[in-house]
């Protein structure tokens, strides 16, 4: 989870990376490019229950989300943080690869986080906060492309995918450590024809669907993908408290009284806290806890059902070369997180307890049509440890992961794995 470009399947796998920074006056420049093998080793597969062009798609739902990546170890490459940006005033405009992570979430950003591999975009955004006389104000606004992994259906006439998003983040003055803000995105297959123009401000929509009512559309139903998220963080530096939420919704409502009637309607969220207790000026500790809730709400009862990262339409979902763009929970996931991290003079001791529901709307979809009960969700929980130790010009660190799985599939047994992990990073110092 959130570990961008590198995909984990069964068996070794290895990044390498590099990275160089070069500044000349407003210009910056990042290079890190990646180099990854997967062992890719097989394991049992859910056979899926749609008719998917590949035994390696995603079993539940239409969604490029597979779950491996072919039958073969492979190696990839990939642009990794590379980006290039220019700086004027308090503006910056720029164009890279990088990670895009919007919203307060240290595990889990719903509407978007690292756990894809970056993708191609442009974007305009703030290079510092803003003052507007009454607090501050930051922002980002981005375009760029998706690409669909070769696991999904390659038949697809329309493979190519426009992204665009914007997050407005505004801190008042008068109340100290608070930030609210909001993020809304779309993506939409790129007709033969290309886009146009207008796509480019599509951020600026109308929030309710009666604002695209047309002849062609008499519902306001269109063939984009949009989700909408508001959030807030607010810190309290003297007590090394930090509290946050992020609230979000992966369909438009109506109209203003569909919203105040089912607010819950496609919504998801995320709840966490942090707290810091410093010891000394070199040893601190850290408690943290996060929830990230994706299930469907009841109102699918009455209205159809918008699992998140699942579209009609743009049918590889809300992913970037296989992977989901939000919360690593993926479509219909719940998770609660809870970790403990000590930070010393010599580096970091942490340690993580996960639990994990998987894909619960297609559990409740799947589960009446086949006999299956209340106790057949399928469920991990993980244990973790693992440590970063400072060594000179080194960072060299480890850890491992137990994961014990209920209703594997649904249908399958309990099951257990390992994860071991090793990593080691060369910063040389300047004097």
């Amino acid at each position: 989870l959130n570990d961008g470009a590198v995909w984990v399947g069964k068996g070794l796998t290895t990044a390498l990376d590099a990275t160089a920074n070069v500044r000349w006056g407003g210009l910056s420049i990042v290079a890190n490019p990646m180099l990854l093998y997967n062992q890719n080793g097989a394991f049992e597969l859910a056979p899926p229950v749609w008719a998917a062009p590949s035994e390696f798609a995603y079993a539940w739902r239409r969604i490029d989300w597979p779950q491996r990546f072919g039958a073969e170890s492979f190696t990839t490459w990939d642009l990794g943080q590379s980006r290039i940006a220019y700086d004027l005033s308090w503006a910056r405009a720029g164009f890279g690869n990088e990670n895009l992570w919007w919203g307060p979430g240290i595990q889990s950003g719903i509407v978007m986080s690292a756990n894809a591999p970056g993708f191609l975009h442009g974007s305009l955004s703030t290079n510092r906060p803003v003052d507007v006389g009454i607090g501050t104000l930051e922002g980002q606004w981005v375009w760029g492309g998706l690409e669909q992994s070769d696991y999904f259906d390659p038949a697809l006439a329309e493979r190519d995918r426009y992204f665009t998003g914007i997050v407005l983040t505004y801190s008042p003055s008068f109340l100290s450590g608070l930030s609210v803000g909001g993020t809304r995105v779309f993506q939409e297959l790129v007709p033969d024809g290309g886009l146009p123009f207008r796509e480019y401000f599509l951020v600026f929509q109308g929030l309710f669907k009666e604002s695209q009512i047309s002849e062609d559309q008499p519902d306001g139903t269109d063939a984009r993908d949009q989700m909408v998220s508001l959030f807030m963080r607010w810190a309290f530096p003297e007590s090394g408290l930090e509290a946050y939420i992020e609230w979000a919704r992966t369909d438009h409502a109506a109209n203003l009284q569909d919203f105040v009637l089912e607010p819950e309607h496609s919504r998801g969220y995320t709840l966490g806290f942090q707290k810091v207790t410093s010891f000394s000026a070199e040893r601190a500790f850290v408690l943290r806890g996060e929830m990230t809730q994706l299930e469907s709400a009841p109102t699918f009862q009455l209205r159809p059902r918008p699992t998140y990262y699942e579209h009609s339409v743009v049918t590889q979902g809300y992913t970037h070369k296989g992977q989901i763009l939000g919360a690593w929970v993926g479509p219909g996931g719940n998770a609660q997180w809870v970790g403990f991290d000590w930070y010393a003079r010599w580096g970091r001791a942490s340690f993580d307890f996960r639990r994990q529901v998987h894909d619960n709307d297609a559990f409740w979809e799947w589960a009446p049509a086949n006999d299956r009960s209340f106790d057949d969700h399928d469920v991990s929980l993980d244990f973790g440890v693992d440590a970063l130790v400072f060594a000179g010009d080194f960072e060299l660190g480890g850890g491992v992961t137990f994961t014990h799985e209920i209703n594997r599939y649904f249908y399958g047994p309990r099951v257990n794995n390992w994860g071991l992990s090793a990593s080691a990073r060369w910063l040389p110092r300047r004097d």
